[in-house]
């Protein structure tokens, strides 16, 4: 009879091979259900039972072997199964287990000075984190591996290793829209598969290149690389690789139009691979491929293509790409099967009026929603307009319009409603620069009450027929209003041709009798600068109108810095009630244990009007109110309740002017902290030099107060304000935060003053028992340079950019 043990070990071995049917007799041969205490022979069971899909069982043998080979002190068998069983877990989507056995994994084969071991499951672990969208804590494990790797024997097992590794890295940066960054870590691969004669990795590197080049508009660049690396992997054992280069190099050919060249590189790369659908290609590259052979004549397989190409699209509802397909189709089935091309083109007009609709809706929601009755009536003209548009032309629709609903009856001009189509025509035609001018008359209801409504209405037909005379044929005068007129202006020298125009309307009129003096205000706008539609353009012009009447002037000429937040005060004032804002939350990493500490509660205001607004736009107009103390109530509060779920990770919140000079700010602090059950050590209060400078006496009790609580204080922007040591040793502070302008000129001059600053605040930070965080990191340069100066805590783009669905990991009970 064999021994036990020996037979487990063979069986490990074959196993290991992925022999399903000996997995099958492992399995009978132990279904007595009776214990089995041999180590090596539950080895085998869990392996024979993960072969066969049984994965709950490959589990309970894993870990009866584990603790059988941990009674015996075999370390190295109990690193195989710790990877083992990781692998069960991941299959069985339990990422957080597999990482933790993973990582005990790597732990052990440390302790055994296997380094290249231990980098090759660091490398697992990014794996893992990869398929689970964790890419800041995938890219720390590389660096990990990489860093096992140096210090490891190379070997040709290590060097597949390292090339794995800077794939894998590539591959992140890629993902995080770091292009330059990936490419220059898979031209290094490629460098070291070269040196190490690696097709494979030669292949894969080659053709990562290619891609982000195509991706990037280096079009010729990316044609040059792949006639290269095609010769280099000519004769390899990688036909795949070969088959997927010539598929890029067929994209890049179709990218500059050379249909040809790209028809050819599609063929080889037929004979070497074979596609199977949406299994090997995207839905683009489906239609590109139509459009290739469509182009050189080969229409049966341009057809194939296209038809696939529309099935994907119609499943996803991909309107565009269905589109695309149809009108290949159609062009293709034109003169051979007409019954066909017509079918296609009915279905191609049935997608693109849906299409129209879709674009139609969308920018009627853009447009500014009022109360008003003008606002409500400009939309629905806007709405017939592009309803209009879509069946024919504007010219048409300006043809078959009632002249009555066009032309205003008193003067006998174009109305606001023709003005509008007019400058829709216009825009939508992306031409030369032209001037609108909003008019208005001056005095008007003065006439109206001095000389009565019939002279009134003769002064409005005067300057009607005055204002016609002094426009050319391409340009336009309308009464837009009761004494608002509009002018659109064409040429080169606008404003001394306006002040002509203003001159000429300002010439005195005789009313019956009387020789009547008129002034006019005027507001101008230019397209395209100061508008990026006819409505914006509109809008500029009559806020240049109500400058002019307010600062006294004839004519006053748009400027957007005077109406950064023009129509947003009424919509931000209702903000609160309706539930518009909320919070986005950045972390703080300390980089040296790589985990979160602290995440910054940041304000955004989700507006249906205008969308999704950074606090640079709004909270200037909130500061100048009351409301930001109400605003900064309620981000206290909503911090504190979403940070009592994150498992000791503290929340930051950041205090304004008005809302620290608030007398029940700390009663509002104890507030949120009580409402949320958050501990107090867990939020941080961050203020900035110049509110504590406001005044030094009451800021300094109401810090003590907060230290009191245990309540953490944080000055932030440190180095941009007072910045002194002595106010730092006055105030009961927790922490600083190093203004983002020392980090950027860190990495621009390392050995400059601000690494000396920088230096010098980490010195002074550690002997007064203030934590330290440097805000506005975005690379690994800076990273790295930080940390060798010292600085442990981190926040930036590098880590993460701020995200309303950001949540800490590894806290129970948060997703």
């Amino acid at each position: 009879m064999p021994n036990p043990s020996q037979a487990g070990k063979n069986d490990i071995i074959a196993l290991k091979a992925g022999d399903l049917d000996l997995a099958h007799s492992i399995i009978q041969r132990n279904a007595s259900g009776s214990e089995i205490t041999d180590s090596d022979t539950n080895y085998a069971l869990g392996l024979a039972s993960k072969l066969l899909g049984s994965l709950d069982d490959s589990l309970r043998y894993f870990r009866i072997a584990y603790d059988n080979y941990a009674s015996k002190g075999n370390e190295q068998v109990q690193s195989d199964i710790l990877v083992q069983l990781a692998q069960v877990c991941f299959s069985k989507l339990q990422s957080g287990q597999a990482i933790q056995y993973l990582e005990q994994a790597a732990q052990i084969r440390i302790h055994l000075s296997d380094l290249t071991g231990a980098a090759g499951i660091y490398s697992n672990i990014a794996i893992v984190n990869i398929s689970s969208g964790h890419f800041l804590e995938a890219l720390n494990y590389l660096h990990d591996a990489q860093k096992n790797l140096l210090l490891s024997d190379r070997s040709s097992n290590s060097i597949n290793l390292e090339l794995s590794i800077i794939n894998n890295i590539g591959y992140i940066l890629e993902t995080q829209d770091r292009k330059n960054e990936a490419e220059l870590e898979y031209r290094k691969g490629l460098d070291i598969s070269k040196n190490s004669s690696n097709k494979l990795y030669n292949g894969i590197f080659y053709n990562n290149i290619i891609n982000l080049l195509t991706k990037t508009g280096n079009i010729r660049e990316a044609i040059t690389m792949s006639e290269k690396a095609m010769l280099e992997l000519e004769n390899s054992d990688y036909p795949e690789l070969l088959g997927t280069l010539k598929l890029n190099r067929a994209l890049a050919f179709s990218k500059i139009k050379k249909y040809h060249q790209a028809a050819v590189s599609l063929r080889e790369a037929h004979e070497i691979i074979v596609f199977n659908g949406d299994e090997n290609i995207s839905i683009e590259n489906l239609v590109t491929f139509a459009t290739v052979y469509i182009k050189v004549g080969q229409i049966e397989t341009g057809v194939d293509y296209a038809l696939q190409a529309l099935s994907l699209a119609e499943s996803d509802n991909r309107k565009q790409v269905q589109v695309e397909a149809l009108q290949l189709l159609a062009d293709a089935s034109e003169g051979s099967e007409p019954v066909a091309a017509v079918g296609y083109l009915r279905r191609l007009m049935a997608v693109q009026a849906e299409l129209h609709e879709a674009a139609r809706d969308r920018q009627l929601q853009e447009l500014t929603a009022q109360a008003e009755l003008e606002s409500a009536r400009r939309r629905v003209e806007y709405e017939q307009e592009l309803r209009a548009q879509a069946e024919e032309t504007i010219q048409h629709q300006l043809q078959e319009l009632e002249r009555g609903r066009l032309y205003d009856h008193l003067t006998d001009l174009p109305n606001r409603v023709l003005l509008h189509a007019q400058l829709a025509q216009r825009v939508s035609r992306s031409g030369g620069k032209f001037l609108l001018v909003s008019l208005d008359l001056n005095r008007f209801q003065l006439v109206n009450d001095t000389y009565g409504h019939d002279a009134a209405d003769e002064l409005l037909r005067v300057m009607g027929v005055r204002a016609a005379g002094l426009v050319g044929s391409d340009e336009m005068v309308a009464r837009v209003g009761g004494d608002e007129f509009a002018l659109i202006l064409l040429g080169d020298s606008l404003p001394e041709r306006l002040s002509a125009v203003l001159a000429a309307l300002s010439e005195p009129v005789v009313l019956g009798e009387e020789r009547v003096r008129v002034s006019w205000s005027a507001g101008a706008a230019y397209w395209p600068g100061d508008g990026q539609d006819a409505e914006s353009l509109r809008q500029a012009s009559e806020l240049a109108l109500s400058d002019a009447k307010t600062q006294g002037e004839s004519v006053v000429f748009f400027d957007a810095s005077l109406h950064l937040h023009a129509g947003l005060e009424g919509p931000l004032s209702r903000a609160l009630q309706r539930g518009e804002f909320e919070l986005h939350f950045q972390p703080l990493v300390d980089v040296s244990g790589r985990r979160v500490v602290c995440a910054e509660a940041l304000l955004r205001w989700n507006s249906p009007e205008h969308g999704l607004q950074m606090p640079g736009t709004f909270m200037p107009i909130l500061e100048r109110s009351d409301a930001i103390v109400e605003v900064g109530a309620w981000v206290l509060r909503e911090a504190c309740r979403a940070a009592a779920l994150w498992g000791g990770v503290r929340v930051a919140v950041n205090l304004s002017a008005r809302q620290f000079a608030s007398r029940d700010l700390r009663s509002v602090v104890l507030g949120a902290l009580r409402d949320s059950g958050l501990p107090p050590a867990c939020l941080e209060l961050e203020i900035t030099e110049s509110l504590m400078m406001q005044s030094p006496e009451r800021a300094a009790r109401l810090l003590a107060a907060f230290q009191e609580d245990g309540v953490r204080v944080v000055l932030d922007d440190f180095g941009t304000g007072y910045s002194s040591l002595g106010y730092l040793a006055r105030f009961p502070l927790s922490g600083l935060k190093i203004d983002r302008s020392f980090v950027s000129a860190l990495e621009e001059k390392p050995d400059g003053h601000d690494a000396a600053i920088v230096r010098a605040v980490v010195g002074l930070s550690r002997d007064m028992g203030l934590e330290l965080v440097a805000e506005g990191v975005e690379s690994l340069g800076q990273v790295e340079l930080l940390e060798n100066l010292g600085v442990r805590i981190m926040q930036g783009y590098y880590f993460a950019r701020p995200s309303a669905q950001w949540r800490p990991l590894n806290v129970p009970g948060v997703r």
